[in-house]
């Protein structure tokens, strides 16, 4: 009776630990019970006219490369539909082997410009500010600190040094000025320097959302300085993100795109993540590639605990291929690229 008695334990033992094991699997560390709400972001610059920017200027890394996204759309079918995908809805397309990305200013440095004569400077918490003027305005600080606080939400674990360590701001006033101070091309909204934290960028209209958009770059895109890989449609998909839910700035053709990947298009996740380079590419397929991105990291980021994304970030950074970091940090039934790309699409149909 006692080794009965004993195996018995051991066997309930063994059952609990599994299920300790798939609990903490599923649902990653527990988060904080509250964390703070959202400040009000305000636009001094709201009533200038917009921007002419296309897309935000780390969408164009290598100007001197030929485009890389695939000339078409997949059409994928719904995710009931029977797998694999139908003869012929797959279109072939020609991709590099994937690469750690390189950071944007080894490809196109941006200068390390002193303080120019006439601008003013002032600093505050977390930031070094340059404007075109006599002084800088309090609008414009409100803007930039409760961006931070708004943007801290999501990247504290990723920029544990922004606390104490300040970004530098160069706000010009006019976009020929900001053209001649930085050798900027004319579709150029803002420029940054993730190793020097400075953001270059003019008075405009979208400035709250290009500003946390390159806010976005310098505190995630710095977790990966060292690392082994910096995937684009990560660091894109997450800037994007940022620049909708912490700066309340959605692109004017994100709606549209995201109606498109509703209804099944969309490149399949495979080739979206080889993406190395939007530069030549056609707009129109570039403004699908960072809906997607964005789409796809705003799953990853709500399918678990936060905790979960922070793990796959960090596994890419050490040098994990993606189907490993995804279960390392997800578990099942994240297997696979396939598996995300069927549990991405599954949420996208459900959520209409």
């Amino acid at each position: 009776m006692d080794i009965l008695l004993k195996l018995r334990v051991l066997i309930w033992v063994v059952i609990i630990s599994l299920w300790g094991i798939m609990v903490y699997q599923y649902l990653g560390e527990e988060e904080a019970p509250s964390r703070p709400g959202m400040a009000h972001v305000p636009n001094p610059y709201k009533a200038l006219p917009q921007s002419p920017t296309i897309m935000p200027e780390s969408a164009q890394l290598m100007p001197d490369a030929a485009p890389v996204l695939p000339e078409a759309m997949v059409f994928l079918p719904r995710p009931d539909a029977p797998v694999p995908v139908l003869p012929g809805t797959e279109i072939p397309v020609t991709l590099p082997p994937p690469k750690p990305r390189p950071q944007p200013e080894q490809v196109t440095p941006v200068p390390d410009l002193p303080a120019p004569a006439g601008y003013s400077k002032t600093e505050t918490r977390h930031f070094t500010i340059f404007v075109e003027g006599p002084r800088v305005s309090d609008e414009t600080v409100s803007l930039l600190e409760n961006l931070h606080g708004n943007l801290m939400l999501d990247m504290a674990s990723f920029s544990p040094w922004a606390n104490d360590e300040r970004v530098t701001i160069y706000l010009f006033k006019h976009q020929e000025t900001y053209r001649r101070e930085t050798g900027r091309p004319v579709w150029s909204g803002g420029a940054t320097s993730i190793r020097k934290r400075k953001i270059y960028l003019y008075e405009s209209a979208e400035l709250p959302g290009i500003l946390a958009h390159e806010l976005c770059h310098i505190y995630y895109d710095s977790f990966f300085l060292g690392g082994k890989n910096n995937p684009l449609w990560l660091s894109e998909g997450m800037s994007t993100l940022v620049q909708v839910e912490r700066g309340l700035a959605a692109p004017v053709w994100l709606h549209e795109n995201l109606a498109v990947l509703k209804e099944g298009g969309g490149y399949a996740l495979a080739d979206l993540m080889r993406v190395s380079a939007t530069s030549g590419a056609q707009d129109a397929k570039v403004r699908l590639w960072y809906a997607q991105s964005y789409s796809l990291v705003r799953f990853l980021l709500h399918t678990r605990q936060r905790s979960a994304f922070y793990h796959f970030s960090r596994h890419l950074r050490d040098g994990k291929p993606v189907p490993e970091a995804l279960y390392r940090a997800y578990g099942a039934p994240y297997t696979s690229v396939t598996a995300l790309e069927h549990a991405w699409r599954y949420d996208l149909q459900s959520s209409r």
